[in-house]
């Protein structure tokens, strides 16, 4: 009698506490985190740390799963940021770059030689500048953007000799994002600029179709274009900065406590992403040189020459993207760089 009521104790035991952990799976709210770039990326980084820090801190209420190389969008941009906005996917981590096709303004962020530095771009697109284009974005789309991440700067990689100056470029044919902003300021440094699918890029560099391109390094090093360009240019020519988009249906389920947490927890994610991606881009530019790959670090005086080559396209920025927008953002970068 004894052995059953000892039995049955521990029957109810174990009934009880697969009840409370079936309840603790069935409270876990599941987050959708996707974006389209390769998994083991600064990105993916990122994504990861936002992962770790909200189940953390919710205590399990909340459960993050993330899809990195576009795998519940089949790698299109465009229609993962409209299941973002529907809400079958609840946050996305979307580029400056790519931000461009839903506000124009974007593109002056995209302004070649710009930032100096990382930090200067983090410390625009996170402050009024920023703040103004996101606001608006929040109004038009629902879409909401809590923080900024370091997808590099896109730099020039060519097929024939070093580029030091706008010269080095001329005839050039360069594969580059199909940008307004790119496209025609390589047009005004003499270059030729090709615009062709990510996956055909290689096959032209080894053909001759194209002579080089403008990635960040860790596109160019995961890419392999090194092996087929041996020439690289750090000249800082265009920052890539990584949004942590959330959708309305996603924001508005939350309540107050909830959404302070999501955005802290970005916050803090996108912090340590961003330190990761500095060790990341020095990391890799040590390793391509000991391959012996020809990589160049211009100096601020090189750079002026390329920043004054492309004054055309300074010089269209404020009619194209608003006269008073364009204003606070050269007047905040002129305030930063002091």
């Amino acid at each position: 009698m004894k052995r059953q009521i000892v039995a049955i104790a521990s029957a109810v035991a174990l009934l009880v506490s697969m009840t409370a952990v079936c309840a603790t799976a069935q409270a876990a709210r599941t987050i959708r985190l996707s974006f389209t770039v390769a998994s083991g990326s600064t990105w993916d980084m990122g994504a990861q740390k936002f992962k770790q820090l909200v189940e953390e801190r919710s205590q399990g209420k909340m459960k993050v799963e993330v899809y990195p190389n576009g795998m519940l969008v089949s790698g299109n941009d465009r229609v993962e940021m409209e299941m973002t906005q529907a809400g079958a996917v609840d946050i996305a981590l979307k580029s400056n770059i790519w931000l461009t096709q839903l506000d124009k303004r974007f593109y002056a962020t995209t302004l070649p030689f710009l930032f100096r530095d990382a930090n200067m771009a983090i410390n625009v697109l996170e402050g009024p500048v920023g703040q103004a284009i996101a606001k608006d974005l929040e109004a038009k789309t629902g879409m909401k953007i809590l923080a900024w991440g370091d997808g590099s700067f896109f730099q020039v990689y060519t097929n024939k000799g070093p580029v030091t100056s706008p010269a080095n470029l001329k005839g050039v044919k360069l594969r580059v994002p199909g940008n307004e902003v790119f496209l025609n300021a390589f047009r005004s440094m003499e270059a030729v600029p090709v615009s062709m699918s990510f996956g055909e890029v290689f096959p032209a560099l080894q053909s001759g179709a194209i002579d080089g391109g403008a990635s960040p390094i860790p596109l160019i090093y995961s890419s392999k274009f090194y092996e087929v360009s041996k020439y690289i240019a750090i000249n800082n020519m265009v920052f890539e900065g990584i949004g942590v988009v959330v959708g309305a249906p996603f924001w508005s389920s939350l309540d107050a406590d909830e959404q302070a947490l999501i955005t802290k927890a970005a916050d803090d994610a996108m912090a340590y992403q961003r330190e990761q991606a500095a060790h990341t881009d020095d990391k890799i530019i040590a390793d391509m040189r000991a391959k012996g790959i020809n990589i160049v670090e211009l100096t601020p005086e090189q750079i002026a020459v390329f920043k004054d080559s492309v004054k055309a396209v300074y010089d269209a920025a404020p009619k194209a993207y608003g006269e008073e927008f364009v204003k606070s953002l050269f007047e905040e970068v002129a305030r930063l760089s002091k």
